[in-house]
């Protein structure tokens, strides 16, 4: 396993994938999306206007990556806001990935759990009612529901630092 930075994914040599995202920089990431698509989207209507290729050929790179990474990157933001209480920047666990009963979820989730611990981060995630196998999943990491609205039940770990050697969540 390797953890890759931005949005700190933790991928598993057999397939699987875990996306984590800090919470609550909903601010800070739109500004961040708007002020490098909002350019590079002007630059390449300018450059269109006055048929300059190069120009073309600069800003619409600029403005793919930033509609691609720093516009995923702030949706998430803004629905873990409106999902989860983000006081204390919780770790937001936004996708999982695996083939089901290989063990590759449940290797992911303690690679997850052990770096939220690391950083003294909660986890908070949502999961289909429906989806018993990562309700399951969940449970066994130590995930309690705090929250059921339609289709999706949200979840919380509450972690701490490792100190001597404990693994068991707050309440």
């Amino acid at each position: 396993m390797r953890l890759l930075s931005a949005d700190q994914r933790i991928t598993h040599p057999d397939g699987g994938i875990a996306l984590l995202t800090e919470a609550g920089h909903a601010t800070r990431a739109t500004t961040l999306f708007a002020a490098t698509y909002v350019p590079s989207f002007l630059g390449m209507l300018f450059g269109f206007a006055i048929g300059s290729i190069p120009l073309i050929a600069l800003t619409v790179p600029a403005m793919l990556v930033s509609a691609l990474v720093l516009g995923s990157r702030c949706e998430r933001q803004i629905r873990a806001r409106r999902t989860f209480d983000t006081a204390g920047h919780p770790w937001v666990l936004s996708d999982v990935a695996t083939e089901p009963h290989l063990g590759i979820g449940n290797q992911l989730l303690t690679e997850v759990v052990s770096r939220a611990e690391d950083a003294s981060a909660d986890l908070v995630l949502t999961v289909g009612k429906d989806n018993e196998i990562a309700r399951a999943l969940y449970a066994r990491h130590h995930f309690l529901e705090i929250d059921g609205r339609g289709q999706t039940i949200a979840m919380r770990r509450r972690v701490r630092a490792r100190q001597s050697g404990s693994d068991i969540p707050r309440a």
